[in-house]
């Protein structure tokens, strides 16, 4: 995509700086905790001082880590730009990974310098001894005492020159966003300038986004959700994004009335504890194109909940390592009753994407035929992080093996059928867990529902469920067993039910299945 152009890419480290030009004053970040509404001269004149303060008080160069350890914040926007300033690379960590895990990772990546929330003060401060990092930042009231830097210090650095970092390529590497981490520690995929442009440009123009477009982000700026889904198309496109802390239901809604949002994007977590508010009911969505779901399975009867609202609500996919702009409904260009009949597919390639469905062989196969769905094209990720065997097994030929099992209709939209790791063989037949998962969500008690496979002496492997049960109602295992009566074949029901309060889930609102797998992994109710 990029070859044929000029060999001068200073240009793609200063995307806020080309925006200024069109539309200066412009409202481009609110951040609701702050209660400040920034502009892109402002946006512009934060990131400057903040890599002019890098590069001259700390000594940061191109390629050296800055890491982050915060939630949603207008900081962590200043923190995107600034390293694209100085060809730094941006790593933001979950903030829920524990002490060692995070260890683990800043001891692989060596940032140069740790900026933080002082919520997480006490988290830093316990790891201090054990990682290599000689610059702290720490984000808290100016009159706080503090032994690291406070942020505001920088924010007050009288050098606010624009910064450019001469020798940048758009090959290089701006940000290292971790996986989900649901099979073990998180692999630091690498995602350069290129690939974040293509991906924002992408969605730009499959989803026409455009300077009237406002999104509350409710994903963390940690996750490529956070960043990759609206944050980035939007604020290049001129539009204006929310942020807050952390996701809040009714906040949420609140938002939507006040703010009038004009995209919206979560995970059916997140939906679901949205449409059980009685909020919910009230609120007024006429400023919304379109919600969609990602991340994780969505329930037809969620969905259902806001169609009756009159909001195109549809379903995408996407992978930290292929973009993640990969498949979307196209929700404009299609009547409800056509977004119904397709309810349960993830949707259409994105216009830069190329995607494939292939057997064990790397054939690609028919209509309606389930293979390991791939990707391709100039948004896909550029490896893991000192991790070159991982990489080989990710990306091959320029092509990303997602892991997932799909299938693509006569009309050339996708579906999701499960991961293909955890597919289980039932006395030789393969069960998708998936599957039986849409059906109970049909049954109106379920809130929340996992099935894995668990060993049988007799099949080999047997399915097991684990489900919480929605407020108010009851449920037992006799009735879960009979309800797939007449629904799924014999050998598909599972042999085992566990009831629990709530399932384990990642930062991103997806069901943990590794977590699931060991805490509920016993053949037994």
């Amino acid at each position: 995509m990029f070859g044929e152009f000029s060999n001068d890419w200073i240009w793609v480290g200063n995307i806020c700086a080309k925006r200024v030009e069109y539309s200066p004053n412009r409202e481009a970040v609110y951040d609701y905790e702050y209660n400040r509404r920034f502009t892109y001269s402002e946006l512009e004149e934060r990131a400057n001082k903040l890599a002019n303060y890098l590069a001259k008080e700390m000594g940061v160069k191109k390629g050296d880590r800055v890491a982050f350890i915060s939630r949603n914040r207008i900081e962590m926007i200043d923190a995107y730009f600034a390293t694209g300033k100085l060809g730094a690379i941006y790593v933001p960590y979950n903030i829920r990974l524990s002490p060692e895990e995070l260890k683990q990772l800043i001891n692989e990546e060596t940032p140069r310098v740790l900026i933080y929330e002082d919520l997480f003060k006490g988290l830093v401060d316990g790891i201090k001894p054990y990682i290599p990092i000689k610059n702290y930042v720490a984000i808290t009231e100016m009159n706080k005492n503090t032994s690291d830097l406070n942020y505001e210090v920088i924010m007050n650095y009288a050098d606010n020159s624009p910064f450019r970092c001469q020798d940048l390529r758009i090959e290089d590497i701006h940000l290292i966003l971790h996986t989900g981490g649901t099979t073990g520690l998180p692999k630091g995929a690498m995602i350069s300038h290129g690939a974040m442009i293509a991906n924002a440009v992408s969605e730009i123009i499959t989803w026409n986004i455009n300077q009237n477009d406002v999104a509350h982000i409710l994903l963390p700026l940690f996750h490529t959700g956070g960043w990759n889904l609206l944050t980035l198309p939007i604020l290049y496109a001129g539009g204006r994004i929310i942020i807050n802390r952390s996701f809040d239901p009714e906040l949420t809604l609140e938002l939507i009335e006040k703010e009038r949002p004009t995209l919206v994007f979560g995970a059916a977590t997140i939906f679901r504890m949205i449409a059980q508010l009685p909020k919910f009911h009230k609120t007024d969505f006429s400023s919304v194109r379109w919600m969609m779901a990602g991340a994780a399975p969505t329930p037809v009867e969620l969905m259902e909940e806001f169609w009756k609202k009159g909001i195109r609500f549809i379903l995408g996919y996407g992978l930290t390592e292929g973009g993640p702009t990969n498949l979307s409904i196209p929700a404009e260009f299609m009547s409800f009753d056509e977004i119904r009949q397709k309810a349960a597919s993830v949707g259409k390639p994105f216009i830069f994407t190329e995607a494939r469905i292939v057997n064990e062989n790397g054939i690609d196969v028919g209509p309606n035929e389930i293979g390991e769905l791939i990707f391709s094209g100039p948004q896909v990720f550029s490896g893991y992080w000192n991790r070159p065997e991982e990489t080989q097994k990710t990306l091959k030929g320029g092509w990303v093996y997602t892991g997932d099992l799909a299938k693509k209709d006569e009309d050339g939209f996708y579906y999701i059928v499960d991961r293909k790791k955890d597919m289980y063989i039932s006395g030789g037949e393969n069960v998708y867990p998936t599957e039986i998962e849409k059906v109970l969500y049909q049954m109106p008690e379920v809130r929340e529902c996992c099935v894995i496979g668990v060993p049988d002496e007799k099949w080999g492997e047997v399915g097991k469920i684990i489900l919480s049960v929605k407020s108010g109602y009851t449920l037992n295992k006799k009735q879960v067993i009979d309800f797939f009566n007449g629904k799924l074949a014999r050998y598909k029901i599972p042999k085992y039910v566990t009831f629990v309060e709530d399932l384990p889930k990642s930062s991103a609102g997806k069901i943990v299945k590794s977590e699931i797998k060991k805490i509920y992994g016993g053949a037994h109710d």
